[in-house]
């Protein structure tokens, strides 16, 4: 929902910023990379958000990173999962 929900906004802003490119010198494209980061924000929120409500009592952590594809030079935003170690509450001390 989240990124359906700005998809269409980027895309009208990076073919206005593209258009707009060579007169401004690159300025253009700002309003690009902060809507990004805005959506990065409100991902990352929203996964805090779901595992405090659910993960974490899975014992689960999914968190979102940046990685390099493995085909280009290109950075890429996956979700990582990772598994929180269990507390043994049953056993003595």
């Amino acid at each position: 929902g989240c990124l359906k929900k700005n998809l269409h906004i980027d895309v009208k802003w990076l073919l206005c910023g593209c258009l707009c490119c060579c007169c401004t010198l690159g300025c253009s494209l700002w309003p690009v990379i902060c809507l990004n980061k805005r959506t990065r924000r409100s991902i990352q929120k929203l996964l805090e958000w779901e595992n405090n409500r659910l993960y974490h009592k899975l014992g689960l952590h999914w968190k979102l990173s940046k990685r390099k594809c493995e085909t280009s030079n290109m950075m890429e935003y996956v979700i990582l999962i990772e598994f929180l170690p269990k507390f043994p509450i049953l056993r003595p001390d």
